[in-house]
């Protein structure tokens, strides 16, 4: 058991449904088809790198997609959780 590690049974006890990852951090998914989904990191201490990579996603989104493109998080939705 790895501490502050979230296991499946405690994610869907969350409210979690689904698998995913953000740039490679596995994430644990819920409510998947709002605007605002639950996500969190599997594991607690990667939870510290979302909001960086977030900032610089933010930052270089309009670069990549063009200024007019709706700003989105690109959160990878893998398997649901068995």
């Amino acid at each position: 058991m790895t501490l502050g590690y979230t296991t499946a049974a405690q994610a869907l006890a969350h409210g979690c449904t689904h698998h995913g990852s953000y740039y490679g951090i596995p994430l644990w998914m819920g409510d998947i088809d709002s605007e605002a989904p639950l996500v969190f990191a599997k594991w607690a201490p990667l939870d510290l790198l979302i909001l960086p990579f977030s900032i610089i996603e933010g930052l270089l989104f309009p670069l990549v997609h063009g200024p007019d493109a709706q700003p989105m998080f690109m959160f990878k939705v893998k398997r649901e959780i068995e």
